[in-house]
């Protein structure tokens, strides 16, 4: 193949494979997000130029807006061999003053122009109407930002972050209140989880995370997040001033283009062996290929939470009741007993129920106490949670009772303790007393005749009139045991011994029967008896002094 043809194929190949795109007709759009945000606060405008990837909007200026660039980012479709490239580029919209603003039609060469895009700005929270213009880009990434370095997205630049929501700032050692703990990842930053949030503080108790999240999109000063929420509950351990600090480890997936570059070839390279027609300046160096044929590199990462300071008061001792087992929360107590009657001696079941809002893992009684008139025993407990983070629920504990007297009677009120960390003081309530009526205890059955008879002392032989006394029946010798002879120990042992005689006696004979019958060992024992025979006749030629005769032997 000559060096023309060669040059043809190689032009009909690109023209076959960026024809759909040059003939695609391009077009321009413009997002802004959100239409409405306060002075302070910021805006994403988005412009995505679809079909033309050089193209790039030529943004006008507004007066007392600040529309800095951010990135952009590159994305390609191909369908039945068309190829098309929509590149995306982000600003950062922020306003010096309040009011009404449009930003006119955003046009891109051959790309035609967008329309106008009208926005309200309102006064800040402290009520002021205007503010400095902005010095330089603001420090906050865009979302969906390719990043040329190497390095992994840092969670101080907010390209993913961890929060925590707490209901106040304030909490009492061993009060437990709800927690979400939520990551976000801007929109576009592909990464994922590495493990669940971990305290890392001795201050502070977390509840099991699970492992599936809830995840959702928010809105954060005018950009999109993707939000993974973990709904828990979180206690207080000791008092004191103390940073809530919580990692979250993740893996987030960067592109490599100095990776790329290195591992990239000319298709056409490898298709003319070596001999490229374009040269050195290969189109597969052009950025519409390096987007397209990009690979991406995990880096790890973890995230933190601002470490925001949580004031931890400690429990009073002053006050302090007695039957305070560490409840920390707002609590009801009720009782109820299965039965209201019941026999002197009979068990009877009391139930408690303590609802509420707290930290139900502290909640605790001993019940009805014992006493003269109750005997009590350990009550039971399980627990029922009314929400996800089980901070409240109901408790139940069932106790038995059992009452030593007969009449009517009454449960005592039983008490229950815990602090309210509202009003700062200790509360006690108690349930209402229960009225039951005992009857005395079933008289015990009399004995029957036949037993009494049976337990009798025996008075002895009958006598006759002449004084002697009458033939009795003298039984045979009675057995100790009704266990069957088979199952006496020393029968199973005698047996056992004459078994273990007898395999071994037949594995002796077997054994010896078949060293007897071994063809090869009887000739063995032949040879054995020849070679002592001339040993012996040896000897004796010796002894005669018959040199001949040993010779022969030997």
């Amino acid at each position: 193949m000559n060096t023309t043809t060669r040059t043809i194929l190689t032009v009909l190949g690109i023209a076959a494979l960026i024809a759909p795109a040059w003939t695609a007709q391009n077009q321009i759009t413009a997002r802004l997000q959100p239409q409405s945000f306060g002075l302070g606060e910021a805006a994403q405008l988005t412009v995505t130029v679809n079909g033309s990837q050089n193209a790039a909007p030529r943004v006008p200026d507004v007066d007392g807006l600040d529309i800095a660039p951010v990135g952009q980012q590159t994305s390609m479709q191909m369908i039945n061999g068309d190829v098309t490239a929509n590149v995306t580029h982000v600003y950062q919209v922020t306003a010096n003053r309040a009011g009404n603003f449009t930003i006119p039609a955003i046009t891109a060469s051959g790309a035609g122009s967008t329309q106008p895009i009208a926005f309200r700005v309102d006064r800040g929270a402290g009520g002021q109407a205007q503010r400095a213009p902005s010095r330089g880009r603001s420090q906050l990434p865009a979302p969906g930002i390719t990043r040329d370095d190497s390095a992994p997205v840092d969670a101080k630049n907010k390209s993913a972050f961890l929060r925590v929501v707490l209901p106040k700032q304030e909490l009492t050692v061993g009060e437990l209140v709800p927690v979400e703990v939520k990551a976000y990842f801007r929109a576009g930053v592909s990464a994922s989880l590495n493990g669940l949030p971990m305290l890392n503080s001795d201050a502070f108790s977390l509840n099991k995370l699970g492992d599936q999240p809830e995840q959702t999109r928010e809105s954060v000063n005018g950009v999109p997040y993707t939000v993974v929420t973990w709904t828990s509950a979180l206690s207080a351990v000791k008092a004191g001033d103390y940073p809530l600090n919580l990692d979250l480890p993740v893996m987030v997936r960067v592109k490599d283009r100095t990776e790329r570059r290195a591992k990239r070839r000319d298709p056409f390279q490898d298709f003319f062996g070596g001999n490229s027609p374009f040269g050195d300046e290969s189109p597969f160096d052009d950025s519409f290929f390096n987007d397209f044929l990009g690979g991406m590199t995990e880096k790890p990462l973890t995230l933190h939470t601002d470490g925001s300071v949580v004031k931890i008061k400690a429990l009073p001792t002053t006050g302090r009741p007695v039957e305070f087992s560490g409840a920390v929360g707002q609590f009801d107590v009720t009782s109820e007993a299965a039965s209201t009657t019941g026999a002197s001696g009979d068990p009877l079941t009391l139930k408690m129920q303590i609802t509420g809002r707290g930290n139900f893992d502290r909640v605790t009684t001993n019940g009805l106490p014992a006493s003269a008139a109750w005997k009590s025993y350990k009550p039971s407990a399980r627990f029922e949670p009314a929400d996800s983070s089980a901070t409240s629920g109901t408790k139940t504990f069932e106790q038995s009772i059992v009452p030593v007297k007969a009449g009517a009677q009454e449960i005592p009120a039983v008490h229950f303790s815990y602090f309210d960390p509202g009003t700062q003081k200790y509360v006690t309530k108690a349930t209402q007393p229960i009225a039951v009526d005992i009857a005395p205890a079933s008289a015990a059955p009399a004995v029957s005749t036949a037993t009494s008879a049976a337990t009798a002392p025996d008075p002895g032989p009958a006598k006759s009139a002449d004084g002697l006394v009458a033939d009795q029946f003298v039984p045979r010798r009675a057995t100790s045991s009704l266990r069957p002879l088979v199952l006496r120990p020393w029968f199973v042992a005698v047996n056992a011994f004459m078994l273990a005689a007898l395999t071994i006696g037949t594995l002796f004979r077997w054994i010896s029967s078949r060293r007897t019958n071994d063809p090869q060992r009887r000739e063995r024992d032949a040879a054995e008896q020849s070679v002592n025979a001339s040993l012996a006749a040896m000897d004796a030629a010796l002894k005669q002094q018959d040199a001949a005769a040993f010779f022969n032997a030997a």
